[in-house]
């Protein structure tokens, strides 16, 4: 599965995409731990305070945000989907 990972989340991960191998189709939930297994630099990023997925970020999943999947981070994905991290910018 290629994982996509965009601004500042691309310089700490050195590249743009990654690729996972997922036996089975993966959660959202189970990617974000493969990316914090991978790439342990981004925990600060990724999760909050308490160890949720932080509201500074964005997953996208084939464009859409995984805040408005149905299932959010248990929403379970196929390996042809693009899934993307994307920190939350601000400025004007």
């Amino acid at each position: 599965m290629r994982v996509g990972f965009y601004a500042t989340l691309r310089k700490k991960v050195g590249t743009k995409h990654v690729e996972f191998s997922f036996i089975e189709r993966p959660s959202l939930r189970q990617i974000i731990d493969e990316v914090l297994r991978a790439y342990p630099e981004l925990t600060d990023d990724l999760l909050d305070e308490l160890g949720g997925f932080s509201s500074r970020i964005h997953l996208m999943v084939d464009g859409r945000s995984s805040k408005w999947l149905p299932d959010g981070l248990d929403t379970l994905v196929t390996t042809d989907q693009t899934i993307e991290f994307f920190p939350a910018v601000a400025g004007g």
